[in-house]
């Protein structure tokens, strides 16, 4: 068993895009991160509450996409569309199991699809 937490991917690429991950659950975290590795050209960067997210959403220059995990309530949910709107105008978001089955393939075609890489 690999207990090492992957909670967070540097694409090799310095342009690459970047994807800031709103999570709670570290083997769900290891998972999201693992898939986002096989997409394209992205870094990952997970957090697991959301005080935590949103220090990275204020630290990090760049941010292109925002994963909203299952865990998050709706007042969250909400916080966090509301500053990324006002905030980060360009940045895209995903929210699997809301906007769309929480699947893995359905999680990648979001990705991709709002990322342009299609």
């Amino acid at each position: 068993m690999n207990d090492t937490l992957i909670r967070e991917f540097r694409a090799e690429n310095g342009n690459a895009l970047v994807m800031v991950l709103f999570g709670g659950n570290p083997n769900r975290m290891n998972e999201v991160v693992t898939l986002i590795k096989n997409v394209g050209s992205i870094s990952a960067i997970g957090s697991f509450s959301e005080e935590e997210g949103m220090e990275l959403l204020k630290s990090l220059p760049k941010i292109d996409l925002v994963l909203i995990g299952g865990r998050y309530t709706d007042e969250q949910r909400n916080r966090i569309r509301a500053y990324v709107k006002q905030q980060l105008p360009n940045t895209q978001i995903t929210e699997p199991g809301f906007q769309y089955p929480y699947e893995n393939s359905e999680i990648i075609k979001d990705i991709r699809k709002k990322l342009n890489f299609e």
